[in-house]
């Protein structure tokens, strides 16, 4: 069962949006003669939950979308990323205290790091990682000492 973002990123493509749109409107299905051009599209549909193909015919999936949107709600610190990238960070709550948890899981309890270890190693996941190493240490995830030149993970 696919999540709804996958859903809508297989369509987001205009080529296959247009043949989504022809499965749908073809009653009986669309016969595989018809697509033989698109089998790079086809096969995005088909990996999404949104078409099969049974007899040479191909056919939309119709509760897809109810399914998908069933679901229980994803992972909510899931959804602050996007291909790896953080691309929100939460103004307070238990969303935004998990998300600085995980995030100092990429931080040994044991060690401790300089600044520019701690600015690498966030870089990695977001642009504006000054801002997010300040606001782990004001959420009292990471430490650091009165100089600056040390910081470790709260445990």
């Amino acid at each position: 069962m696919a999540s709804p973002e996958a859903l809508v990123s297989a369509l987001a493509d205009p080529e296959r949006l247009l043949l989504f749109a022809r499965i749908c409107t073809a009653p009986d299905g669309l016969p595989a003669a018809d697509v033989r051009r698109s089998a790079k599209a086809l096969k995005r549909l088909i990996s999404a939950g949104l078409v099969t193909v049974a007899e040479d015919r191909y056919h939309v999936v119709p509760g897809v979308f109810r399914e998908a949107l069933a679901k229980p709600p994803a992972d909510p610190i899931e959804s602050l990323f996007s291909r790896g990238r953080l691309i929100a960070i939460p103004r307070a709550g238990e969303v935004r205290q998990a998300l600085f948890m995980k995030l100092a899981e990429r931080f040994d309890a044991e060690s401790t790091y300089s600044e520019k270890d701690i600015s690498e190693k966030l870089a990695q996941v977001y642009d504006d990682h000054v801002t997010l190493r300040r606001y782990m240490i004001d959420d009292g995830i990471l430490r650091r000492d009165a100089d600056g030149s040390e910081y470790w993970r709260a445990n």
